[in-house]
């Protein structure tokens, strides 16, 4: 019987440890909080040279522009976790290495609108879908994004629908946005 009053008394006390915080119960017995609580920061806000290892760090997006045979730019955007985002210029474009900035929450937002805009997770992985149109001289976007639980990469060489192609081009024009200021020393 004193193991079964200690219990009860256990379960109320963790029962009212939990309604403890300016908690409210309806008529039905339902408890209800009238404080919203705030969204924690998902980002870093001040970038040091140590974060430029991104170790055991996961990537949120990656955007490349592969090469061609001709004069195409080749360049890649690697967004981390913490917000740090990473530009490699690898050929036929300015600026070329490594540049590291920081990424605010409302860019990120703007971006995830795009995301559910373009149905990014419902795409197909490759395009064109017929192999045999794929066309080797092209230079190829590839995209691999991690949200909402899921991570999923397309590959654009042509013939790709048009929610993908604004996609890309709003993504371009959201990189031009950034302001790259820590460089890679070589």
């Amino acid at each position: 019987m004193k193991n079964i009053l200690f219990i009860v008394f256990i379960l109320f006390g963790l029962l009212s440890f939990n309604c403890s915080r300016k908690c409210n119960v309806d008529s039905a017995g339902n408890s209800t909080n009238d404080q919203k609580i705030p969204e924690l920061p998902r980002f870093k806000k001040e970038l040091v040279s140590s974060d430029t290892l991104a170790l055991n760090t996961d990537t949120l997006l990656y955007f490349q522009k592969s090469a061609c045979f001709g004069f195409c730019p080749t360049f890649n955007y690697t967004i981390y976790q913490s917000g740090m985002i990473r530009y490699n210029g690898q050929q036929h474009i300015e600026p070329l290495g490594t540049q590291y900035a920081l990424i605010n929450e409302d860019w990120w937002k703007q971006v995830l609108v795009q995301i559910q805009k373009s149905n990014f997770f419902e795409l197909a992985n490759v395009y064109p879908i017929e192999e045999k149109m794929y066309i080797p001289d092209l230079p190829n976007t590839i995209i691999t994004i991690k949200e909402y639980g899921k991570r999923k990469t397309v590959i654009d060489n042509h013939n790709a629908p048009k929610e993908l192609k604004d996609f890309e081009l709003f993504l371009l024009e959201k990189f031009k946005e950034v302001e790259f200021g820590m460089k890679e020393r070589r």
